[in-house]
């Protein structure tokens, strides 16, 4: 049987983290969390990222361990060895990342209406296909895109910061009330927002089997990932929110472009651009994602045989591909994106607490060994357990007040 093509290396796959990873949320995010933390967002983001870090160091050394396609699928089955409780987290991925590239979608339609006389289900669904195409063409192909429009996502970030920073270097210093007058509460609900901006670091996993020495990659590749996006996250929120006042930023729908005009007086279509690249980045990898878990879980005999079928010259998983687009298609053409979305958050938070309860049940299994690559700190798996399931309790408690 044809594998898949190991070409990947520690370069391509950090750009291909660090694109799915900052994708289009911080375009978005900045100003809803301006809304709710205030001048405290970038205190949001360094507190969201020290949870994302506590999963990352355990997705970093199962990984590690266990350099699969399949992903959470394999630590799980390795952790637990319950098929059921094995498809449920395969499957659970597989469908976050097609609701987050359907709502990705829906996004840049809108961007384009904006620009372009044409219905958005045209634009979904062209967009779609060529996506769907580079995916199936060759991973070196769709690795070196995500990669390149990463670099320009990145550059965009970058330019916020130097263009903003002068502005916001002079600013008024923050009121800096006692321990117990900070506004805890907006605080701790823009953590829970930033936190879903760090979330698409653990699709790294997935390229396992297209990865040279993935063992010593994978790891390298997820916590340059979270620190690369963790500084940048907290930098262009502290520009952002010291250029202009957060109460204007969160009314702002594009509010880095809104940022750029005020830091330039220049128009902001540039970042807006930036935006919709981004966009179409976020989508690639999350088509990529998903038809990589269906080949691993087809591979576990968990899904259809033909989805573990590759293609001979291209070397792709092609029938997974397809499906997983097609599948993301119908979720755009759904239109119930606010439901899905929230559905799609919390399944993730429930997988990242059942791979740090794998790890610790690998570790329990494995007790005496050494682990084969990277090792995690054992409190990063305990606290992971706790902190996803609390922000799974806020998550829903939010929806159903």
């Amino acid at each position: 049987m044809t594998k898949l093509n190991r070409v990947i290396g520690p370069f391509e796959l950090t750009l291909y983290g660090v694109g799915v990873t900052l994708g289009a949320g911080i375009y978005a995010l900045v100003g809803e969390m301006a809304g709710a933390a205030g001048s405290y967002a970038p205190l949001a983001f360094l507190l969201a990222g020290a949870l994302a870090a506590l999963t990352g160091l355990s997705y970093a050394e199962l990984g590690s361990r266990y350099p699969e396609s399949a992903g959470e699928a394999a630590y799980v089955a390795n952790g637990f060895d319950r098929r059921w409780i094995t498809a449920i987290a395969g499957y659970g991925v597989a469908l976050t990342g097609s609701i987050s590239s359907a709502v990705v979608l829906h996004g840049f339609a809108g961007y384009i209406g904006e620009l372009v006389d044409v219905p958005g289900w045209l634009a979904i669904t062209g967009a779609l296909a060529l996506l769907v195409a580079v995916a199936a063409w060759g991973v070196r192909t769709s690795i070196w895109m995500a990669g390149a429009i990463t670099l320009i996502e990145a550059a965009g970030l970058l330019l916020i910061i130097v263009v903003a920073a002068p502005d916001a270097l002079q600013a008024p210093a923050w009121p800096q009330p006692p321990i117990d007058g900070l506004p805890w509460a907006g605080i701790f609900a823009a953590s829970v927002m930033a936190f879903f901006a760090f979330i698409g670091f653990e699709d790294i996993v997935n390229m396992a089997e297209e990865t040279r020495q993935p063992q010593r990659t994978i790891p390298l590749a997820i916590l340059i990932t979270l620190a690369v996006s963790s500084v940048l996250y907290v930098a262009v929120s502290f520009v952002a929110v010291n250029t202009m006042e957060p109460a204007l930023l969160a009314e702002e729908g594009g509010p880095l472009a809104a940022v750029f005009e005020q830091a330039t007086g220049l128009p902001g279509a540039p970042v807006a651009i930036i935006a919709v690249l981004a966009m179409i980045n976020g989508a690639l990898v999350q088509i990529i994602m998903a038809s990589r878990v269906l080949y691993g879980l087809a591979n576990r005999k968990l899904s259809v045989p033909v989805f573990a079928v590759v293609h001979p010259q291209r070397r792709t998983p092609v029938f997974a591909t397809a499906a997983a687009g097609f599948f993301i298609w119908i979720l755009a053409m759904s239109g119930a994106l606010a439901p899905l979305a929230i559905a799609a958050s919390t399944v993730t938070l429930l997988v990242f607490a059942l791979v740090n309860a794998a790890l610790l049940a690998v570790r329990y299994k494995t007790r005496g060994q050494d682990a084969p690559g990277f090792a995690a700190p054992i409190w990063a798996p305990v606290l992971g357990v706790v902190a996803n399931l609390a922000v799974v309790a806020g998550v829903l408690v939010d929806a159903f007040s």
